[in-house]
């Protein structure tokens, strides 16, 4: 799906329109339509936590991503590329927790999809007591082992993350 580049206008009208606290709450810049300067921006917030602020722009209600709202606020310009929360924290909004990313980036930066398994890419085997660790890069898996602990498993794959996603390696989620 092609997003729609914003002109330098629309990203003025944003800047003029909010600000992002050092708290990364979006807050009013401007008075107007029963709001008063310093109020909260009301923010829709999806099921999977991502949050989206809307403003009246050329007499349309447009929605704006809020990572990316952040990001022209703070910046003045359009990213083209996605939006990453370095903490995997779609609500929070502060400048030094937002970077640009690929989507190929913004997977490496996931936490486990699986909701009872708390080391992504390390799981029981069916059979025995062994543990088995696996990294995705550039839409190939890789196997690491089959190891007998779930520590080693998750240091094969901590060290593989490091190696193949640098940066965007999610490490959060290893205790």
């Amino acid at each position: 799906m092609r997003k729609r580049k914003l002109p330098p206008e629309e990203i003025a009208y944003i800047q003029q329109s909010w600000v992002v606290g050092d708290d990364g709450i979006f807050y009013w810049k401007r008075d107007g339509n029963g709001i008063k300067q310093g109020d909260k921006v009301k923010i829709v917030t999806a099921k999977n936590g991502h949050q989206t602020c809307y403003l009246y722009y050329d007499k349309k209600l447009r929605g704006y991503p809020c990572g990316k709202a952040a990001w022209m606020i703070f910046y003045g310009e359009d990213p083209e590329a996605e939006i990453d929360h370095i903490d995997c924290n779609p609500q929070n909004h502060v400048i030094s927790n937002l970077r640009k990313a690929t989507r190929a980036e913004q997977c490496q930066n996931r936490r486990s999809g699986k909701l009872n398994r708390k080391n992504k890419g390390v799981y029981k085997r069916n059979y025995g007591d062994y543990w088995t660790a696996q990294i995705w890069k550039d839409g190939k898996a890789y196997t690491l082992g089959t190891f007998k602990s779930e520590d080693e498993a998750v240091q094969a794959r901590v060290a593989a993350a490091k190696k193949l996603h640098g940066a965007f390696a999610n490490l959060q989620s290893y205790t």
